[in-house]
């Protein structure tokens, strides 16, 4: 494998026939990414979660208990 050029932070690498493969990022850019991946996954199990019945707290208590055993 060998090193594309550099554009901006990243690194391409690419296989023998040129194809990228990887992207080499820099720690700070791959931190940021991650937490946007998270925070999108959390606010789609918010709006999921939004949709489900609602119980009053001691049927959500049972419900849990019982999905525990």
């Amino acid at each position: 494998m060998k090193t594309a050029k550099k554009i901006g932070y990243e690194q391409y690498i690419t296989n023998p026939k040129g194809e990228i493969e990887f992207v080499v990022l820099p720690i700070k850019e791959y931190e940021k990414l991650v937490e946007l991946i998270e925070d999108h996954g959390l606010g789609m199990a918010i709006k999921e979660a939004e949709q489900d019945k609602l119980y009053k707290k001691e049927a959500a208590l049972r419900y849990l208990e019982n999905a525990w055993h």
